[in-house]
């Protein structure tokens, strides 16, 4: 069950929530502008991340971490054959996660000189600490009551909508934020055209 760590309100939009819930069953983080990425589990075995840039060569790249057990010579080893700039760790409990940024990569985005990691070792932190959450965007249904048997149905909220893979509390909320207020002007504007 994906516990609720917050619940988003705006006044301007009675009737409307976000409801930020842990994800469970977050993936890594993805996306082909994201730095190439090794993952290495506690026994040592290294995988490039499967969901982002993926370098020439992979295999030796993995391989050659694997050979070295060591990040300060792994890092040498991308400098000198991948042109590597800028080698980012980020530690979990589990695994370790190495980002870094090969010539090609920097090619491929457009960026000359090194590249700053900052975003990708943020959302790879956030993974290894399970700080990920969806978003569910939810209305209330007000009560029912049948006037042929008498049965009643309380207030409740209903889920319209669910996001996921939003990697930290912060980031998490704002787009809480934004995805109840786009709901609730997109409800608004079909029942305007309905009328």
């Amino acid at each position: 069950m994906n516990a609720i760590l917050d619940i988003v309100t705006d006044p301007r939009h009675d009737g409307w929530r976000a409801v930020l819930v842990t994800d469970i069953d977050a993936g890594q983080p993805w996306g082909d502008a994201f730095a190439p990425t090794l993952l290495i589990d506690r026994d040592g075995r290294a995988h490039l991340a499967a969901e982002v840039y993926q370098p020439a060569h992979g295999h030796r790249i993995e391989t050659a971490y694997e050979h070295f057990a060591d990040v300060d010579r792994f890092a040498r080893y991308l400098r000198i054959h991948h042109g590597t700039s800028t080698v980012a760790v980020i530690t979990g409990p589990d695994c370790t996660v190495l980002v870094f940024d090969t010539a090609a990569y920097r090619t491929h985005i457009g960026v000359t000189g090194g590249c700053d990691l900052t975003a990708e070792q943020t959302e790879w932190r956030a993974w290894l600490d399970g700080d990920v959450y969806g978003v569910l965007v939810q209305q209330r249904v007000p009560a029912l009551h049948c006037l042929v048997c008498g049965h009643s149905e309380p207030e409740r909220w209903c889920d319209l909508d669910a996001y996921w893979g939003f990697y930290g509390t912060g980031y998490g909320a704002g787009r809480a934020l934004e995805l109840l207020r786009d709901a609730a002007a997109a409800a608004s504007t079909n029942a305007d055209a309905a009328t």
